[in-house]
């Protein structure tokens, strides 16, 4: 039997295919162990031409023409009937993968008897959930929503799980659809492996409507959508904790964090507003007042505001958030550890009681192709007046970083607000895994304060740097 089924939905990727086909036909799983099954999901840019090309040199290379579907559920569903894989893996046409990355998922899971097996996400463009790979995690069960933190299909499934259980994509233009899948699949898996120690997958955005899910946002529809997916925890629980603390992620992340926050006044108002109209709809039909108690400080807040408040209140709130800043500076670097040192002034004050959950972490983006790389750090924390000090440590030995060069941002959390600072430093990777602090990346006296001025920094060394 195969022993794995690699899964890509394709529709127009142009040039951005080339990277996704040279890693999966440079796989070190042998090509008599795996097969790679591309559903053309009606292609106008000769692509469909491509593909049939790609399988008339490569015997596991298999493809399928369909009519044009305009999402990527029907494709998935398609590549899964034609699979003949013991795994199948789901991929995107504009992804790649790391060179051994279905070898060694394919090893986790037969060593960790697991139906699902999540390799590293690295995102070039795209936020992948920080601190989700924090750590490896081999066979464990799905009895910790912390699971739900990552829902996108980009990972290793057994096929009888998905075929024994009817687990489908959703067809047509759906929101979620990932999700709907993901969970399903979560409730019927006897154990889930997750795997930090490589970057197996590496998922772009491009910030264009290319991909289906990046088209416009109806709220209308997208909370429809995400009525389904809450349907599916329902009738997979009963009443009580561990429902609850399922569908709080879905409360906590894609509605009340869409209705304030960073970057939130910067939209159209007319939008914001109907965000806010189809969001508070949900949480009063679905949700109870204690729903967000568990929650940090921020969304305690706007899960307050939304239920008893107003629009305008929400607006409030978000110009606070907006208002939150951090400064930090390396503080040493040794023994392959980084310490950086970072203050958090424009909190209110209710944030000062919830500092145990502080954090300060060190987000690395690559030179070249905007990779993110989110390292776990042990932080300490302590008012000072109104503000708060944060020191952290992140042992830079064991994030296991490919050679690269990379800027160094260090991003704060304190109860639930956020704030980030370009640090003027770079950080050099090499093949050994050895780290070394490289000079300032910023012309002196320059630095991006949080994200709000980040741009008009760009354009600022763009201009010192012409001269």
């Amino acid at each position: 039997m195969t022993k794995v089924s690699v899964i890509v939905p394709v529709y127009n990727p142009g040039e951005r295919f080339d990277a996704c086909a040279r890693s999966l036909l440079g796989q070190s799983l042998p090509p008599g162990d795996c097969e790679l099954v591309f559903v053309d999901d009606g292609s106008t840019d000769g692509t469909g031409e491509r593909l049939d090309a790609l399988a008339a040199q490569h015997t596991h290379v298999h493809v399928r023409h369909i009519p044009n579907s305009g999402w990527p559920g029907r494709p998935r569903n398609v590549g899964l009937q034609l699979a003949a894989g013991e795994y199948v893996f789901f991929a995107d046409n504009d992804d790649w993968l790391g060179d051994e990355a279905l070898e060694r998922l394919h090893a986790a899971a037969q060593a960790d008897g697991a139906d699902i097996v999540i390799g590293r996400v690295v995102g070039h463009g795209k936020t992948v959930p920080r601190g989700f790979f924090k750590r490896d995690r081999r066979g464990i069960a799905f009895d910790s929503p912390d699971l739900l933190r990552l829902l996108t299909p980009h990972r290793l499934f057994r096929r009888s799980l998905l075929d024994d259980h009817g687990i489908r994509f959703p067809e047509g233009r759906r929101r979620l659809e990932d999700h709907v899948a993901g969970v399903h699949a979560y409730f019927h898996a006897r154990r889930i492996s997750v795997l930090a120690d490589y970057p197996y997958y590496h998922w772009v955005g491009h910030g264009t409507d290319a991909n289906a899910s990046l088209g416009g946002f109806d709220p209308a529809a997208y909370y429809t959508d995400l009525r389904e997916v809450l349907d599916v925890v329902e009738a997979h629980t009963e009443p009580g904790p561990w429902r609850d603390a399922l569908m709080a992620h879905w409360y906590r992340g894609k509605m009340l964090g869409r209705v304030g926050g960073r970057g939130w006044l910067r939209g159209d108002g007319e939008h914001r507003r109907a965000v806010y109209e189809e969001v508070r709809r949900l949480a009063l039909e679905r949700f109870g007042p204690g729903a967000a108690d568990g929650f940090a400080y921020n969304r305690r807040l706007r899960a307050r505001v939304l239920r008893e408040g107003s629009f305008e209140e929400l607006e409030a709130l978000a110009a606070v958030e907006d208002g939150v800043r951090l400064r930090a500076r390396v503080a040493g670097a040794a023994g392959g550890e980084l310490r950086l040192r970072g203050r958090v002034s424009g909190l209110p004050a209710g944030a000062l009681g919830e500092l145990d959950r502080a954090s300060l972490t060190v987000l690395l983006r690559a030179h070249g192709d905007r990779g993110e790389y989110a390292l776990p750090a042990r932080t300490q924390a302590r008012a000072a007046g109104a503000d708060v000090e944060l020191e952290s440590v992140t042992a830079l030995a064991r994030a296991a970083l490919p050679p690269a060069t990379w800027d160094v941002v260090a991003r704060a959390s304190v109860a639930g607000f956020t704030a980030a600072d370009r640090l003027r430093v770079r950080l050099e990777t090499a093949p050994d895994g050895r780290a070394r602090l490289g000079r300032s990346v910023l012309p002196p006296g320059v630095r991006e304060r949080g994200v709000r001025g980040a741009a008009r920094v760009r354009d600022r060394v763009a201009r010192l740097r012409r001269g």
